[in-house]
């Protein structure tokens, strides 16, 4: 009876041992990357062996997994040299022990780590997808440079030759203000004027002569008769 007792306190304690430490293998905890880093994505053990489904074709593709069925990421981390550090919660295809991560072509991979739920002590870099496509990158516009004109360069503005209208029109008034006199126009005013006066004073003269000559002659006559 002893040995029978002693034999099922042991099994007991022995179930009770492997009910706890299910649970405790179930619970999440923290694991690292089985590689060592820093790794490329173009790095032959891991590039073009499979696809990323879920990475576009101008963006690096790395693809992560858990090597238990029986393990699933929490979360995930990863850190890049020139992309710093990125967060993913949201796995698969086709299930949560696959994890996908974009990158920018030629980053290089210099830590990881996760959370998981499950059993394993690490998680592997599976294989990578390097970028297959140029990403369209924005072409920097140079600023258009406006060259200085010269001076003298600017084309001399073409003027109009004025019509006879508008040259003697019925339209233009007459200067008000008088034209003033030259010398020479002085001079010939100046002889226009005289030289009638002068002739009628000499023909004054020769009238009041010949006046005076008869009347003489007249007297002369009278006292003869």
């Amino acid at each position: 009876m002893r040995k029978l007792t002693l034999l099922g306190t042991v099994t007991a304690a022995g179930a009770l041992l492997i009910a706890g430490a299910t649970p405790a293998l179930a619970a999440e905890h923290e694991v690292g990357l089985h590689q060592n880093p820093p790794i490329t994505a173009d790095d032959p053990e891991f590039a073009g062996r499979e696809d990323c489904p879920t990475i576009p074709a101008d963006q690096d593709g790395w693809h992560f997994v858990l090597p238990t069925n029986d393990a699933t990421f929490l979360e995930l981390r990863v850190t890049f040299e020139q992309g710093g550090e990125q967060v993913i919660t949201d796995f698969g295809p086709p299930s949560d022990k696959h994890a996908y991560v974009a990158s920018a072509p030629g980053d290089t991979l210099i830590a990881a780590s996760a959370t998981v739920e499950g059993g394993p002590a690490d998680f592997r870099l599976s294989h990578t997808c390097p970028a297959t496509e140029a990403s369209d990158a924005p072409e920097e516009q140079e600023p258009a440079t406006e060259e200085p004109e010269e001076p003298g360069e600017e084309a001399p503005e073409t003027q109009t030759p004025a019509t006879g209208a508008d040259e003697g029109g019925a339209g233009e008034e007459p200067s008000a203000e008088p034209i003033p006199a030259t010398d020479e126009d002085a001079d010939l005013a100046e002889t226009g004027s005289n030289t009638p006066v002068v002739a009628a004073s000499a023909g004054a003269a020769v009238l009041l002569a010949i006046g005076g000559y008869l009347a003489l002659r007249r007297r002369g006559q009278a006292h003869r008769n």
